[in-house]
C-alpha cells in the first residue's frame, strides 16, 4: 500500500514538472532558423528537455509495473516488440501497449487474490458471529 503512494507521489512530482515544461515550451516563441548567428535555439532545447522528461516518465512507469509484476507472478513481456530503447540511454521502458497489457494481467491477479482473502474472511467473520450467537443463546 505504502509503495503505490510512494509511486503515485513520485509520478505527480514527475507530471508536474512536465507540465510546466511543456507551458513553457508552448509560450516560447518559434526559433528563427534564417538567421545564422551563433544565437542558441530556445525552443529546439525545451523540446529535447520535454523528450528526456517523457523517457525518465516512461521509465519510472516501466520499473513501477515490472517491479509489480514480479510481486504478483505475472510474466513480464521479454519480446523486443514490447519494449522500446531511448535515444540517449541504454535503458529501455515498455511500449504503451504492453504496458497496458501488463498493468490488466497485474490487476486481475489483485483481483484474484482479493477475491481468495474475501472469501476467507467472510468465513472467518460468520464464523466467529455464529459461535458468540450461540453463547448468547446459551447464556440466557
Amino acid at each position: 500500500m505504502f509503495d503505490d503512494l510512494r509511486y503515485r507521489w513520485e509520478l505527480r512530482k514527475y507530471l508536474k514538472q512536465y507540465r510546466a515544461t511543456s507551458r513553457a515550451f508552448e509560450d516560447m516563441p518559434e526559433d528563427d532558423l534564417e538567421n545564422t548567428t551563433d544565437e542558441p535555439r530556445y525552443k529546439w532545447t525545451m523540446g529535447r528537455e520535454l523528450q528526456w522528461q517523457d523517457f525518465a516518465i516512461s521509465v519510472f512507469r516501466s520499473k513501477y509495473l515490472v517491479e509489480q509484476a514480479y510481486q504478483y507472478h505475472v510474466p513480464v513481456p521479454q519480446d523486443e516488440d514490447s519494449w522500446e530503447q531511448g535515444a540517449r540511454s541504454d535503458e529501455k521502458y515498455l511500449t504503451p501497449a504492453a504496458a497496458q497489457k501488463l498493468r490488466a494481467d497485474i490487476r486481475a491477479e489483485q483481483k484474484a487474490d482479493w477475491d481468495y482473502w474475501a472469501t476467507r474472511i467472510t468465513l472467518a467473520l460468520a464464523l466467529v458471529g455464529s459461535i458468540l450467537g450461540v453463547f448468547n443463546f446459551f447464556r440466557k
